[in-house]
């Protein structure tokens, strides 16, 4: 089981409110794989536009048997990192951080949190 945290949106004058984003809490395969383009990929602009800057540099200025085992480690620590990533970029936009649960999937995630949090105007009416 992965443990999920729930990101509540801002509260908006119009509109019904969407509900929480569920974060998962665990390595992400596409940033490991795709390095600062995953991390735009999962929404992070900020993040991954500053990745993408430090691995052009790293790329440009040192000579490339230096450069790899670099990049190589940078994409490992964006891929372990990216949760604390997308959750900080949420948070710049507006979101707030509340209780998380473990669940196997985002939609079970979802629906466990609505279950714990019956009181949320987010949840539904019991």
């Amino acid at each position: 089981m992965t443990f999920y945290s729930a990101l509540l949106p801002p509260a908006r004058a119009t509109g019904p409110a969407p509900g929480p984003i569920m974060v998962a809490w665990r390595m992400s395969w596409l940033v490991l794989l795709s390095g600062w383009v995953g991390l735009v990929l999962r929404g992070c602009w900020i993040s991954g536009l500053l990745a993408g800057g430090a691995c052009i540099l790293t790329r440009q200025l040192l000579p490339l048997p230096v450069a790899l085992p670099l990049l190589g480690g940078m994409h490992l620590l964006l891929a372990l990192n990216a949760p604390d990533l997308r959750q900080w970029e949420l948070r710049l936009r507006g979101y707030q951080t509340a209780r998380g649960v473990y669940a196997t999937d985002p939609k079970a995630a979802l629906l466990r949190w609505m279950d714990h949090n019956r009181s949320h105007p987010l949840s539904p009416v019991s």
